[in-house]
């Protein structure tokens, strides 16, 4: 990934966390990105992210099926005054069925098999007479390179005391089922006293 989309990501980011309002309770244990709650929505290189934000954190989290794994790719800026000590190994999705099972965290020497990514092509440049439709066929494998780019680039999210007003970002590995169905899920991310949940879809 070239700096300047490095540093989008960042302005995006940084754009995200303060001009969000803090909607939710203050000070709660439990906070879920529900729209009520003020739960948002925002596509950084094609990737929804959801958001929360509350007093004293703002919370970013993309989920998607990596080889056999569950990925999360999360942002956790600290508005507090003072640090906080982040343990990804805290972390875990929650089916909603009604048999709840846990999928733990995986350390990332203990991952096996996962994908490398590609670099996407296209020809419809060559193959399209209708220009316009190749320009925008050119813009979305630009978008879906961006991507890629960005997932390669994002690091292993590690234990780390995060300094007031600082912004991690970074990739966890969960355990995932291997059935065929959707499944509905819960990403659980307790963060210095506060468990932010973050309802997804696993998709098979």
């Amino acid at each position: 990934m070239t700096s300047l989309r490095i540093a989008a990501f960042a302005s995006i980011f940084t754009s995200a966390t303060l001009s969000l309002a803090a909607n939710l309770p203050r000070n709660a244990n439990v906070v879920v990105c529900q729209p009520n709650a003020g739960c948002l929505h925002h596509t950084i290189f094609g990737h929804d992210y959801k958001i929360l934000n509350t007093d004293r954190f703002t919370v970013m989290v993309f989920l998607s099926s990596e080889g056999h794994y569950t990925r999360a790719d999360v942002s956790i800026t600290n508005l507090t005054p003072t640090p906080i000590n982040l343990t990804p190994e805290d972390f875990h999705i929650q089916t909603l069925a009604s048999r709840s099972k846990v999928f733990f965290y995986v350390p990332p020497s203990q991952l096996q098999n996962l994908p490398t990514p590609t670099r996407t092509t296209s020809n419809a440049s060559l193959t399209n007479p209708d220009q316009e439709l190749s320009e925008l066929e050119a813009a979305k494998q630009r978008a879906a390179q961006e991507a890629i780019e960005l997932a390669a680039a994002t690091p292993h999210l590690q234990a780390i005391t995060i300094p007031p007003n600082q912004a991690v970002h970074g990739r966890v590995y969960f355990e995932r089922d291997p059935s065929p169905a959707h499944q509905q899920v819960n990403v659980v991310l307790p963060i210095a006293g506060t468990v932010f949940k973050f309802p997804d879809v696993i998709k098979p």
